[in-house]
């Protein structure tokens, strides 16, 4: 009887994910629970880093993907992937080369940021140079779609990933160097909250999504590298 109720998988799993996550594993996700767990209702939200983060500790969802989390003894933190960070704008702001940029360079260039707090810690590890780029952001938009907008538009620079531009990427319409001097990163997290005991369903979510992230590496289809 315990064997078949570890089986059956029924019941349901709240996810939440910053928007790298849904667009790298998010449909994988659906369709294994779908297909594998047809009894399992499965929740999904995607939000900024911050706000998962914030939908975590308040219960909202059961697990999350979540960038750089400040430490708290509430939390129980896995390190997934390390991301390296890019300069990305059109080529009449960061220039038409695809050659590596110091982090001085760019520093002085106008910066697209996401608004300050949890939401733009998401984007570095290291505190020190976000501030120099919060000191010279001309926006702080706390939205995804106006921030890849704002580039489209050559309103400034944006301190992002390659998985968060892929498409205009691939169109040519933006462009990625990488930031060196020093080279920047942020980890992506597992997260889940310690005073609630982990089920069946949460243990074997966490299990999928961990191979899925794996497999979305292994392949190239998300630049990172697996810790």
């Amino acid at each position: 009887e315990v064997r078949q109720g570890a089986q059956a998988m029924t019941g349901e799993i709240s996810i939440g994910m910053a928007n790298s996550g849904v667009k790298a594993i998010g449909v994988p996700l659906m369709q294994t629970v779908l297909a594998k767990y047809p009894d399992l209702r499965l929740s999904l939200t995607e939000s900024l880093s911050g706000a998962t983060l914030m939908h975590l500790m308040a219960s909202q969802v059961d697990l999350a993907l979540v960038y750089n989390p400040p430490a708290d003894k509430d939390l129980v933190a896995e390190p997934v992937l390390e991301e390296q960070m890019f300069c990305v704008g059109t080529p009449k702001v960061i220039g038409r080369s695809k050659a590596p940029i110091a982090f001085d360079d760019m520093a002085r260039l106008p910066t697209i940021l996401l608004g300050q707090g949890l939401s733009s810690r998401a984007l570095l590890d290291d505190p020190v140079p976000l501030k120099r780029l919060e000191a010279n952001a001309v926006l702080h938009l706390n939205s995804l779609s106006a921030i890849t907008g704002a580039l489209l538009a050559g309103l400034g620079c944006a301190l992002a990933t390659r998985l968060f531009v892929r498409e205009q990427l691939k169109a040519g319409t933006l462009v990625a160097r990488e930031v060196v001097k020093p080279k920047l990163t942020r980890t992506l997290y597992i997260c889940r909250l310690r005073n609630r005991p982990a089920t069946y369903v949460m243990e074997e979510m966490q299990r999928l999504m961990l191979r899925l992230i794996a497999e979305q590496v292994g392949r190239g289809a998300w630049d990172a590298k697996l810790l």
